[in-house]
């Protein structure tokens, strides 16, 4: 399972926080291989000028390049990559139906 971390309105936060720390102890008794991401966010992660000489977005495409290295090495980890589950809590959440909508992800998926 990758968990991406609701921060705040993309603008700060991090996988630590004490309730993300409550659930992956949770998943993990239960026998749950789980991965969470870290990505740039406030300006440095969302920030865009609207036009084509500044990538915009770049936590998003973090979030990608650590999605594919979770499918290519969760093997390593006791995980399945045919069996990754992304979720997330808050703009975690978000970012998981953003994925959903992105052709960049969706080739990563069934």
């Amino acid at each position: 399972m990758v968990f991406i971390d609701g921060a705040n309105g993309f603008g700060q936060g991090g996988c630590d926080s004490t309730t993300q720390k409550g659930i992956v102890r949770n998943l993990v008794s239960r026998g749950v291989v789980v991965v969470t991401l870290q990505y740039r966010l406030g300006a440095l992660g969302f920030f865009t000028t609207f036009t084509q000489e500044f990538q915009p977005n770049l936590g998003m495409l973090d979030q990608v390049l650590a999605l594919q290295w979770v499918n290519s090495e969760i093997s390593n980890f006791g995980g399945d990559p045919n069996r990754v589950t992304l979720c997330g809590q808050g703009d975690g959440g978000c970012a998981v139906s953003a994925h959903t909508l992105s052709p960049i992800s969706q080739s990563m998926s069934e």
